[in-house]
């Protein structure tokens, strides 16, 4: 299987300039995640994907995690059953893999210095205009966390004149989500406010969430300068079901063991853009962020309450000049400065009468990059960028029972990448792309405050490091047709894991996450969407006891196929599969546990459009897991036994949307 997969992959290298329609040329998709400006997805060296707005309403998608869980490399598991907390994996990373995966909000960090993994409710969906995942390191780019790839969601900003909209959903578990967005424009003056509720009962028994979320976007658009002010909050309410043996999980999937684990959680984004082109050379930005996350944890089955609280605020200016030097020449330098403040509480009891502890853990970051495309010739542009970051980690007790502490440690990295980018046709591109990646510890890796053993600073704990080398490949043929595609090898040093045996978070021994991520989507007719992808990745241990073996929580094969039929009276129906093989569960290194299964997914819906009625009107039905597979997307190894979290089985939705 695997040499077909590179046989076939290797064929479409070379067989593409022979194929193309030198004559035709599909629609240039724009994006600011590859470069941090805006520049043509044809005019980058790296595998992107951009899913509109229309994609992510089109079936009824309750989460961006529903529709990014589908796309060519990336994977999601979770041990509460909610979106909120799901976590995602690119490249075959297992353990804490969102560590290793950057999430912006329109350009502006999501990922905070803590352990938590991203919360995909922050932003309503009806206030995003697009999202783009690119594949593969971004260090140079963005620093900590852009290890294996970026996902950048763009918030919607106002139309023009005025725009209303509403929608609902209603669906198995009492599930329900409500959504509002109002935009319009007045000159230069743009304005977009949503709103969304959503809230289930869960597949599990105490496995509930509710979440209620708001976002504006107002900018103001001059001849040469524009500003911006973005604002969200979440706020957010889910149980923790616990997890189930293999004999617990066969007998009753939807039970619980956990008698009242919940938390409560707060989210707060702010910021602030200053935009300055005097002419299309030149391109002088800045943002000034903030944002505030407050988790409050009740952990009864431990027993342990906490509340975190984390403060960060960025300041990350950029300056983009192109200059007349062979046949182009594109140079941007920027400086991303960041501080994080996070203060974690712990108390006897939920009522929270009486504090055990209090820390205060911080990291100041301040980082320099550089990145110039130099184009050789018309269709051949060689790029190079390197950036310096120096942290420094600070940990001090405010409040304890036990050894106080008060520690720092700096830490610094210089990475580098390059690239060549050959584009034979306007729609068709191929690249080579080499270079350093890397990720600072959590916070609450290096301070472990919610383990067995005492508080301490891990002095022993590395950043990890990585070298990223990848050959891609990306065409549209004839209008019909699209090809994507990349092959990587990813050689890790010190992937940081929780050890159960020393109870402390350690450095791994060497990894190498080697792969093929490729995508098709065909259009026979205009009546019919074929789409369909294929990921194979092969993480293993390259050094030390467990050489040879593979990396726990990281499936070798995942799969999505699907096609889209559209019917007569506005009528459309769509149909999809997606596959996701073994896996080895969480701190089985040796591999001597069992696995957790593959499964596959079917989903349908159906979408109705009618067209006799003012404004837009849209509905929709759909069904997931058909075939009412059962399934765990996460398991962990506790020694004498696997723990399962099982996932949702067949459900249904129905809803629709109207905008004015």
């Amino acid at each position: 299987m695997k040499r077909v997969i590179l046989i076939v992959f290797a064929g479409c290298l070379i067989g593409l300039p022979l194929a193309a329609d030198t004559e035709k040329s599909s629609d240039i998709e724009v994006i600011v995640t590859a470069s941090r400006v805006e520049e043509e997805t044809t005019a980058v060296a790296a595998y992107v994907t951009v899913l509109t707005e229309e994609e992510l309403s089109a079936a009824g998608q309750s989460t961006l995690v529903d529709s990014l869980q589908s796309l060519a490399g990336v994977h999601f598991r979770s041990t509460s059953g909610n979106a909120a907390q799901a976590e995602v994996s690119m490249r075959g990373f297992g353990e804490n893999s969102h560590g290793r995966v950057l999430v912006l909000l329109d350009g502006r960090r999501l990922n905070r210095p803590d352990m938590a993994s991203i919360n995909w409710l922050e932003i309503p969906i009806e206030n995003i205009e697009r999202v783009e995942v690119v594949r593969g390191g971004s260090s140079v780019l963005y620093g900590d966390n852009a290890v294996a790839g970026v996902v950048n969601i763009i918030t919607k900003q106002g139309s023009a004149g005025f725009d209303i909209g509403v929608s609902g959903q209603y669906g198995s578990y009492n599930s329900n989500q409500e959504r509002v967005e109002v935009s319009g424009s007045t000159g230069a003056l743009t304005l977009a406010v949503t709103g969304e509720h959503s809230a289930t009962e869960g597949y599990r028994d105490r496995s509930a969430y509710e979440s209620l979320a708001f976002g504006t976007n107002v900018r103001l658009e001059l001849d040469t300068l524009s500003s911006s002010l973005a604002l969200s909050y979440n706020k957010l309410f889910y149980q923790m079901p616990g997890e189930l043996t293999e004999a617990q999980m066969a007998a009753d999937p939807t039970q619980a063991i956990n008698p009242a684990d919940e938390s409560n959680n707060q989210y707060l984004n702010a910021d602030i853009g200053m935009s300055y082109g005097p002419s299309d050379r030149w391109l002088l930005d800045a943002n000034l962020s903030y944002g505030l996350k407050f988790i409050q944890s009740d952990m009864v089955s431990y027993p342990s309450y906490t509340d975190l609280t984390l403060k960060t605020i960025a300041f990350t200016p950029k300056l983009k000049t192109e200059l007349d030097l062979l046949a182009g020449n594109r140079l941007i330098v920027g400086i991303d400065c960041y501080y994080d403040r996070m203060t974690v509480d712990s108390y006897s009891d939920a009522g929270r009468t009486s504090t055990t502890s209090e820390y205060l853990l911080s990291k100041a970051t301040a980082g320099a990059y550089l990145t110039d495309d130099l184009s050789l010739f018309e269709s051949l542009t060689l790029s190079a960028g390197a950036r310096y970051e120096l942290i420094q980690i600070a940990a001090e007790t405010l409040k304890t029972s036990g050894a106080p502490l008060d520690e720092r440690e700096l830490l610094q990295s210089l990475v580098y990448d390059v690239g060549l980018l050959f584009k034979p046709l306007p729609s068709a591109k191929l690249w080579l792309k080499h270079g350093t990646v890397y990720r600072y510890p959590f916070l609450d890796e290096i301070v472990d405050l919610y383990g067995w053993m005492p508080v301490a600073f891990n002095t022993d704990l590395e950043p990890e490091r990585g070298i990223d080398n990848e050959i891609g490949i990306e065409a549209v043929l004839f209008d019909a047709l699209r090809l994507a595609g990349n092959g990587f090898c990813l050689e890790m040093k010190d992937e940081i894991a929780y050890n159960s045996t020393t109870s402390l978070n350690e450095n791994m021994e060497d990894t190498r996450h080697l792969g093929v991520e490729a995508e098709a989507a065909f259009t026979p007719f205009a009546w019919l969407e074929l789409s369909g992808n294929y990921t194979y990745t092969a993480s293993t241990f390259r050094a030390g006891a467990n050489q040879g073996r593979t990396v726990p929580l990281a499936p070798e094969h995942q799969a999505e196929a699907g096609a889209v039929f559209r019917l007569p009276i506005n009528l459309s129906a769509g149909i999809s599969g997606r596959y996701v093989g073994e896996q080895y569960s969480g701190g089985d290194y040796d591999n001597s546990l069992n696995t957790l299964d593959d499964y596959w997914l079917l989903d349908l819906y159906v979408h109705y459009t009618p067209r006799f009625i003012p404004g837009k009107l849209d509905l929709y039905f759909g069904i997931e897991n058909l075939l009412d597979q059962l399934y765990a997307s996460s398991g962990y190894d506790y020694g004498t036994y696997v723990a399962y979290y099982p996932e949702a089985g067949r459900t249904w939705k129905v809803g629709g949307s109207y905008r004015y």
